[in-house]
């Protein structure tokens, strides 16, 4: 017994001796060309938030023109397949849509809502935080999974400290008032980065001119930073004011073009417009009946505009004046994909902006057509709109285009097209060889 151990003992040594003296090579790693492909995400429900909500609560003065609720309010909501979540809802078909009409207190007026798949990074230009404004972002997640969103919000002195992280929970809403995380911002721009599927996020921008109604509207996504953007839907009547709000992460100088029905129109002091890193610049819009504003930058922007719609007040003041608000968030010109948007109530045209000639149509979901025009190059049209609550309707790429809302008195809002398909993500897998702890 002791013979053999001394044996095994040898032999042990022997073999050590040979790897130590490098006779023995270690095994090389097998060499493999790596693969290019593509992941295609599931398709995920797009969300809307619900009804919008007055700020300071449903507060009864017991004087019916003092008071911030309404007994004069209809919601509707429209898409395949609708669930609740939380205040809000979730709709399985290619797209949805929400919109309410509240005709007198403080949240008067027409709000919609386009509903959005989630993403993990998304833009909101809109909403203020100034006295008498309030903002308030909602946040959906429509997944399986718990996500947190990190909210980063950028004013007039650009990119604020104060920022605020949000957990959520699977098929669940949470709502965060951002005059809670930072106050007397009168122009805003939102970016929402989130884990996980992501979050569909809305922002409801409400406000009041002393005991008048001012406007409250949902501000939607908008297209993410890019050098070439359009507006469109600008067109206002003559008393309507339209502001620019624009935002560029890392600075940018921008020339800003108006485009009417019948080309483009005179706009003195907006050719190289010099944007700071993170300051969020706004421009008054000339009035123009039917218009959109085109973005030309030499660095990535993001954008949208509001429109204000004045209106008397009745039983008040002789020179008091309330007005709605809607937001229009700026599309990607370089994005030539078909979009879809649900039609609601109070639709009534469809505002279109051409970046090269052709004919724009509009087709239902049976593929008829329901409203077409030959356009110029860098022209726009409003074009008349005769389609029952519940269409859907599709346009033609290469164009961007909103659907336009209006009620008597004086309330307006939009819905604006979503990406129906898919987006497949690039991805590159490979082998590397493992080097193991320390080194």
């Amino acid at each position: 017994m002791i013979r053999r151990l001394v044996v095994l003992g040898a032999a042990t040594v022997a073999v050590l001796a040979v790897v130590a003296a490098g006779r023995i090579a270690p095994q090389e790693p097998v060499a493999a060309a790596p693969y290019d492909g593509e992941v295609t995400p599931a398709a995920q429900p797009v969300a809307c938030p619900g009804p919008v909500e007055i700020p300071v609560g449903d507060i009864d003065s017991g004087d019916p023109d003092l008071g911030s609720g309404s007994d004069e309010r209809t919601y509707q909501e429209l898409g395949d397949g609708t669930e609740p979540v939380g205040a809000g809802f979730l709709a399985a078909g290619d797209a949805a849509a929400s919109v309410e009409r509240i005709g007198s207190g403080d949240v008067a007026g027409l709000s919609a809502a386009t509903c959005v798949a989630p993403v993990r990074d998304q833009w909101l230009v809109g909403g203020s935080t100034a006295l008498g404004s309030s903002a308030r972002l909602v946040l959906t997640n429509p997944s399986d999974a718990s996500t947190e969103a990190t909210v980063t919000l950028y004013g007039g002195l650009g990119e604020l400290e104060e920022r605020a992280v949000v957990s959520i929970a699977p098929g669940g809403q949470q709502d965060l008032l951002l005059e809670s995380v930072v106050a007397e911002v009168p122009a805003l721009a939102v970016r929402v980065v989130a884990t996980g599927a992501g979050v569909v996020a809305h922002l409801q921008d409400s406000r009041l001119d002393g005991f008048q109604p001012a406007g409250t509207d949902w501000v939607g996504r908008g297209a993410a930073p890019a050098a070439r953007l359009v507006v469109p839907g600008v067109g206002a009547p003559e008393d309507s004011t339209t502001t620019l709000r624009l935002m560029a992460p890392d600075g940018a100088t921008v020339n800003l073009t108006l485009a009417g029905d019948d080309g483009l129109v005179e706009w003195g002091g907006v050719s190289g417009l010099v944007l700071e890193p993170g300051v969020v610049t706004e421009v008054e819009v000339p009035t123009i009946a039917s218009g959109a504003v085109e973005i030309r930058a030499d660095a990535p922007v993001v954008a949208a505009a509001m429109r204000s719609v004045p209106r008397p007040v009745v039983d008040g003041p002789a020179d008091a004046v309330e007005r709605d608000l809607t937001w229009l968030p700026a599309q990607d010109v370089s994005d030539r994909t078909a979009r879809s948007a649900m039609v609601t109530d109070h639709v009534v045209a469809v505002t279109v902006h051409a970046t090269v000639a052709g004919e724009f149509t509009l087709t239902d979901a049976s593929g008829a057509v329901v409203a077409s025009q030959q356009m110029a190059a860098r022209s726009t049209a409003t074009i008349p709109l005769d389609a029952a609550a519940g269409t859907l309707l599709t346009g033609t790429a290469r164009f961007t285009w909103s659907l336009a809302l209006e009620d008597e008195p004086g309330f307006v809002s939009t819905l604006v097209p979503r990406r129906t398909d898919v987006e497949s993500t690039p991805v590159t897998v490979g082998l590397r060889p493992y080097l193991g702890p320390g080194s």
